[in-house]
């Protein structure tokens, strides 16, 4: 994302033209050209984990990585553009705040680079969800691209597959 790839290390950030919000150990966030959240985490020197969240402003609806859109992109539509929906961590299954349902997908890179990509759907609770129209009503809220064993120690080994599991090219 923004030219940050997993297992870049530590140093490539200096590449990065993103205003500089928030900086810790093994944190950096920036604030993306239009305006949403981009936070690199690092382990051991190396980028691992890159998180880009939209923060719900309909005019900066496009992410830095994929031909999807916040708000606009819904997980019937990601399903459809990888042809399955992926694995999920048991550990980060379906979530439900006070106003939103919230899902994660992951979808292994057919790459020797070891990186998962992680959409994050949502929808408002207020909405009329149903089971054969849920695919429909989630949609984009965040994009996230791991390192695969980074995600199993922070998130658990245990994951659930589609029975159409497979990997994705991009």
């Amino acid at each position: 994302m923004s030219g940050i790839k997993i297992n870049d290390s530590k140093a490539s950030l200096s590449n990065l033209k993103l205003k500089l919000v928030a900086k810790e150990n093994n944190m950096a966030m920036y604030k993306t050209d239009n305006g949403n959240d981009f936070s690199i985490t690092f382990e051991k020197g190396k980028v691992v984990y890159m998180e880009n969240d939209w923060l719900q402003d309909n005019k900066s609806n496009k992410p830095l990585f994929s031909e999807f859109y916040f708000g606009q992109t819904t997980l019937k539509d990601i399903r459809s553009k990888f042809s399955t929906n992926g694995f999920t961590y048991r550990s980060k299954g379906a979530l439900t705040t006070d106003t939103d349902l919230i899902e994660f997908n992951c979808f292994e890179f057919d790459s020797n680079n070891n990186e998962v990509l992680v959409t994050i759907t949502k929808v408002p609770l207020k909405e009329h969800i149903t089971k054969d129209n849920i695919s429909s009503k989630l949609k984009l809220d965040a994009i996230i691209i791991a390192d695969k064993a980074y995600l199993d120690k922070t998130w658990g080994n245990e994951k659930a597959y589609d029975q159409n599991y497979r990997k994705i090219k991009f």
